[in-house]
């Protein structure tokens, strides 16, 4: 009752979209090629996932996490770092922030003859704009550290790893969360595009939606793009859930619970 007494206004706008598509669709006000009823796309997915769809989502929450994974484990500790030696991180500033001007689609070329046509240029593609997010995050938060919480490292007198793994790495867990959210958003569109467009292979749930469009079979096409969209939102939803587990310490979050 709580959850729903949070977010009854977003529930309430969703409710009203769906109502307004309903209408439209009942009284055919847009061609249903263009625009199917939304009790025709409702009906078409559990066809669509006895037919492929569960393995498609499979496939690509498991690139969707193995981008994440490899994002996190290099980005939050070069952040960290950087963020503790500002003068190693003024010497990689500018290369880092030009590498972040790159969209990573226009990489996928190099990544393809470095990485070989595969599920490696996959994750590859996605974990590298997600590792710039978190790693600069991690700068971020690291560079705005309670500077008192640092002068008690020092005076414990403990050493460069210690000072970033127990001091730092907290310090900086709020602004890595947010960059880890942005992330989520970031692996997930790239390897669903990657998928629909690159089509390495005939699995993912990108091949899924560009298959379902090329046959004109409307209502699958949309039933696949909201499953994508809950995808996006369900692993939104796991990411806050986590960080209100990490950071229940901070004033905040305990409101928020």
């Amino acid at each position: 009752m709580d959850w729903f007494n949070r977010n009854w206004r977003g529930l309430s706008f969703v409710g009203i979209l769906i109502a307004v598509w309903a209408i439209v669709a009942a009284l055919r006000l847009i061609d249903p090629i263009i625009l199917p009823a939304p009790w025709n796309v409702v009906r078409a997915v559990p066809g669509m996932l006895r037919e492929r769809l569960l393995a498609d989502i499979a496939l690509t929450l498991g690139r969707v996490l193995a981008a994440l994974a490899v994002a996190c484990v290099f980005g939050i500790p070069v952040g960290l770092f950087l963020g503790y030696r500002q003068r190693a991180y003024k010497i990689v500033e500018g290369p880092l922030h030009a590498l972040r001007s790159v969209p990573a689609s226009a990489l996928f070329p190099l990544f393809l003859i470095v990485a070989g046509v595969g599920e490696t240029s996959i994750v590859a593609l996605a974990a590298y704009p997600s590792l710039l997010v978190i790693m600069v995050n991690a700068i971020s938060g690291a560079a705005l550290a309670n500077q008192s919480r640092l002068y008690q490292a020092r005076l414990l007198n403990l050493n460069s790893w210690h000072t970033v793994s127990d001091v730092l790495f907290y310090e900086a867990l709020p602004s890595i969360f947010d960059g880890i959210r942005t992330a989520v958003s970031y692996s997930l569109v790239l390897v669903v595009a990657v998928e629909m467009f690159i089509g390495l292979g005939e699995r993912g749930l990108g091949r899924g939606i560009y298959l379902y469009q090329s046959s004109y079979r409307i209502p699958e096409t949309y039933g696949a793009i909201m499953i994508a969209g809950m995808i996006g939102i369900l692993l939104n939803w796991v990411v806050t859930k986590l960080q209100h587990h990490m950071l229940r310490w901070l004033p905040n979050v305990r409101e928020e619970q």
